[in-house]
């Protein structure tokens, strides 16, 4: 059976490559061939049934092309309008809205957000907007996937979030946090005195001509979309079931959008604000959340944006984020100063499409030069301070670090079914690479993966962040 779907799906995938995409706009001046080459080699690679592709160059679309199918059982194909739940992208517009407001007078982001919503537990209402956007509200991380979603549940569900729902004081760490960006969505919706899906519909879909995103599924359902598969060890890849629902998420990670819509917010964030000759965002609004990095201890790959990692390609500053999410890999790329973005929309696969986004980045930025390298040495570490660091961190993911050998190792404890596990089921050594600076080498890859080690004000050892979270010592 498995060999029929393969089957199936290159023939889809070498028919969608033929067919001219519905393009923003016209295609000219660039050869894609061999970067269609790649995204169709990888889709194979990995599984993957279909996917969404988008290049934004200077002030146009230059590529949007659909490949493969949108759901596995009825082999419907992806196009430029199918619909894909965006994941962590999610957040990065949310952001824009939170800003646009704040850039109008409506909210002062650096105040307590207990002046504009009420019935919050007490040290919630303490935070301010800066620190729910930038992540460094201390609010713990969660992906509720099933819940209600009608507009009330948004702010009802919020509302009964005790204090225990922050694990560390405001602004003393970078911590991703999809609950905290539930939070911003709800001050979205207290300041503009209406539903977070009709604030965002009104303030930013609309003025840009976004004619299908949306955050409501009972509309998205009306539409193309596409389902999220899950794909594991060489079986034919399923649709995840249930669905995916929860308005807790929407500001975070469920807004559902497609490749043309989502390609008139990137030429407006690259261009000023501008799009079709007329401004439709602040430029003070597109500058403030281009350069709006944060930093500490626990960043350890670059610093934080609003809802984007900000990293290095070359000498270029990127925005940058790779999500998973009921059975959808989103991925995205923006470069500010050179004018350039990719979205990738994938529904599933053993991995996300980071050969076809590297390609499409060499195309247009070149070479990305020397990468920032790990110690290949070990620095030592005493028994009594790999003793200080043992025990279980825990942050919706799990981790534990323990002595085996006299050599430190971690093993991720994370509940089956939740995350997927970062050190793929094994007992990985820890080598030490700097000052509370860590790796360890998943078995999957061969790149290593960094963590952090964070001490309280008492000097005992408190967080441990890995892949963008801080999870606290239990």
């Amino acid at each position: 059976m498995f060999e029929r779907f393969a089957e199936s799906l290159v023939s889809v995938l070498l028919l969608a490559s033929l067919i001219p995409a519905t393009s923003v706009s016209a295609q000219q001046d660039h050869d894609f061939s061999e970067l269609e080459k790649v995204a169709l080699a990888e889709l194979k690679e990995t599984d993957t049934p279909g996917a969404a592709v988008l290049v934004v160059s200077g002030d146009r679309a230059v590529l949007v092309k659909g490949c493969g199918v949108a759901n596995i059982e009825t082999g419907v194909p992806v196009t430029t309008d199918t619909l894909f739940r965006i994941g962590g992208m999610s957040k990065f517009l949310t952001a824009t809205v939170l800003v646009s407001l704040a850039e109008e007078g409506k909210i002062d982001l650096n105040v307590p957000i207990g002046r504009y919503v009420k019935g919050l537990s007490p040290k919630l209402s303490r935070v301010t907007a800066q620190q729910l956007l930038s992540e460094t509200a201390g609010v713990k991380e969660d992906h509720l996937r099933l819940g209600l979603y009608d507009d009330a549940a948004l702010g009802n569900i919020v509302r009964s979030w005790k204090d225990d729902w922050l694990i560390a004081e405001p602004g003393r760490i970078q911590s991703s946090s999809h609950p905290g960006y539930a939070v911003a969505g709800l001050l979205i919706e207290e300041v503009a005195g209406k539903p977070f899906a009709d604030v965002m519909s009104e303030k930013l879909f609309s003025p840009l001509g976004m004619s299908r995103s949306t955050f409501r599924p009972l509309l998205a359902l009306t539409y193309p979309f596409s389902q999220g598969h899950r794909t594991a060890g060489g079986q034919k890849p399923t649709v995840v079931r249930p669905f995916a629902a929860n308005s807790v998420g929407w500001p975070s990670y469920s807004l559902f959008s497609t490749v043309n819509d989502l390609s008139r917010f990137l030429i407006a964030f690259l261009n000023g604000g501008k799009l079709d000759g007329r401004r439709v965002i602040s430029q003070s609004v597109i500058a403030k959340l281009a350069k709006a990095p944060t930093s500490g201890p626990a960043v350890v790959d670059g610093e934080e944006s609003y809802g984007l990692a900000s990293a290095r390609y070359g000498s270029h500053h990127v925005l940058r984020g790779n999500y998973t999410w009921a059975g959808m890999r989103p991925l995205i790329r923006i470069v500010p100063d050179a004018r350039f973005a990719i979205i990738i929309f994938s529904n599933g696969g053993s991995r996300h499409l980071t050969k076809t986004v590297e390609k499409a980045m060499q195309m247009f930025l070149g070479p990305p030069g020397k990468p920032e390298t790990i110690a290949s040495e070990s620095l030592p570490m005493t028994q009594v301070e790999m003793s200080g660091y043992l025990g279980t961190y825990e942050n919706e993911r799990v981790m534990t670090l323990f002595l085996k050998d006299s050599r430190l190792f971690i093993r991720d404890d994370t509940p089956p079914g939740r995350l997927g596990s970062l050190t793929d089921g094994a007992e990985l050594p820890i080598t030490k690479v700097g000052e509370n600076r860590f790796s360890i080498s998943p078995v999957r890859t061969s790149e290593s993966t960094l963590f952090t080690i964070i001490a309280g004000h008492n000097g005992r050892i408190e967080y441990l962040h890995i892949g963008g979270r801080a999870l606290k010592r239990r």
